[in-house]
């Protein structure tokens, strides 16, 4: 269970997504998917995203509710890569996914990835730290991205 966990905000989107490297077994997913879940229904709260949000995101879609940005900067800052400031933190992420993955080749593939959305950061947004358009930016990036990595979306 602790793996899953650690891979869930190690790879972040993949749960919002689905990540397909070999290592991962359907209970890790299981375990990711439950875990991201939580921490939806934590975020709701002050996020409340619509039905169709939740249908997008479980169908691996951009969700297009004014509230959808805000929720995924809140599940990406409680799961630890978004920081206070609302920047990505790729290297945390990187971390975290070395304590899961021991083989070399998967952790390029899973590095690689993570770095092929890193202008997110430098791009304007309108909403300061609150990091709600860099959260929806990042999720579009890694979307269309996965394809390119083996990441099954």
């Amino acid at each position: 269970m602790i793996r899953g966990l650690v891979l869930l905000c190690a790879l972040y989107f993949l749960a919002l997504t689905s990540y397909s490297v070999n290592a991962m077994t359907n209970e890790q997913r299981a375990v990711i998917r439950e875990h991201f879940e939580k921490l939806g229904i934590e975020c709701i709260g002050d996020n409340p995203i619509t039905e169709q949000d939740i249908n997008d995101l479980r169908a691996k879609n951009v969700p297009s509710g004014p509230a959808a940005p805000c929720f995924l900067a809140c599940v990406l800052k409680k799961c630890g890569v978004m920081d206070d400031h609302g920047m990505l933190k790729s290297e945390t992420a990187l971390d975290l996914a070395r304590k899961v993955f021991d083989d070399e080749e998967e952790l390029k593939i899973i590095a690689d990835y993570l770095h092929s959305c890193h202008t997110v950061n430098s791009e304007a947004v309108s909403d300061g730290e609150k990091g709600c358009e860099r959260a929806i930016s990042a999720y579009k990036c890694m979307k269309e991205n996965a394809p390119k990595f083996g990441i099954d979306v």
